[in-house]
C-alpha cells in the first residue's frame, strides 16, 4: 500500500556525474541521514556494473534510514532492488505499462512538465505523484523549459495525487516554491554543490517548518 505521507517535502536527486565513489557516498549518505522521506537515483552516464553496486549500495542506506529510494526511468533496476519506487518521463514506458508489469503497490511518478491535462490523465493512469518543471532554468537540464508557476496552483485544485515541483531550485528561491504548497520540492544542485548537503537540507527544512 503506498503511504502518501511519504511522498512530502524536500525530495532531493542524486547528481549524474561522479567523480569519486566514496565522496559520492559519503554525500548521498548525508542526505539520506538528513530527515528526508525520499530519494531519487538518476544515472545516465555510467556503466551498468557500477550503476547496479550504486543502487544496491544507496538502497541498505535508505533502508537503515526509513527513506524511500525511486529509480529514475530503468524500470528493469526494480527487479532486483526490492521496495523502490519508480519515476517515469516522457520517453519512458508508460504509467499502464509500468503499473501492469509492478502492480499497484510501488510508488510511480510520472514528469508531467508544465501540463495539467497531462497530469490528470496521468493520476487515471495510475501514477502516484506527478511533478511539474522546470520552475526555473536549471544547470541540470539546461534546455529545459519553463513553466507558469500559476499552474501549480490550478493543478491543487483537481490533482488528488502528491504534486512535485523540480527544475533550478535553490535556497534562495526555495520560500518563493514553498508559496505554492507543493507536496514535494526536488533539488539537484540546488543540494549537491555544497560539501555537507545533509546540512544544507537540514536549514531548508527549517525554513519550510516556519
Amino acid at each position: 500500500m503506498i503511504n502518501k505521507s511519504t511522498l512530502m517535502g524536500i525530495y532531493p536527486i542524486c547528481q549524474d556525474y561522479i567523480c569519486s565513489d566514496i565522496i559520492y557516498l559519503t554525500k548521498i549518505e548525508e542526505v539520506i541521514s538528513s530527515g528526508i522521506k525520499v530519494l531519487q537515483i538518476r544515472y545516465k552516464n555510467v556503466s551498468a556494473r557500477k550503476k547496479r553496486y550504486l543502487l544496491i549500495t544507496i538502497h541498505r542506506l535508505c533502508i537503515d534510514n526509513n527513506v524511500l529510494l525511486i529509480i529514475n526511468d530503468d524500470y528493469h533496476a526494480i527487479k532486483y532492488i526490492d521496495g523502490c519506487g519508480l519515476h517515469l518521463g516522457n520517453n519512458d514506458i508508460s504509467i499502464s505499462r509500468a503499473r501492469k508489469i509492478f502492480g499497484s503497490d510501488i510508488v510511480i511518478g510520472k514528469s508531467c512538465y508544465g501540463s495539467i491535462e497531462d497530469a490528470k490523465t496521468e493520476e487515471k493512469n495510475g501514477a502516484s505523484y506527478i511533478s511539474f518543471g522546470a520552475m526555473y532554468k536549471s544547470q541540470t537540464k539546461k534546455n529545459a523549459l519553463t513553466f507558469n508557476h500559476e499552474i501549480i496552483t490550478e493543478a491543487k485544485k483537481v490533482i488528488n495525487i502528491p504534486i512535485c515541483v523540480i527544475g533550478g531550485i535553490n535556497k534562495s528561491n526555495l520560500m518563493h516554491v514553498i508559496e505554492y504548497k507543493p507536496d514535494m520540492i526536488s533539488m539537484v544542485s540546488g543540494i549537491f554543490k555544497y560539501d555537507n548537503p545533509g546540512r544544507e537540507i537540514k536549514k531548508m527544512m527549517e525554513l519550510m517548518s516556519k
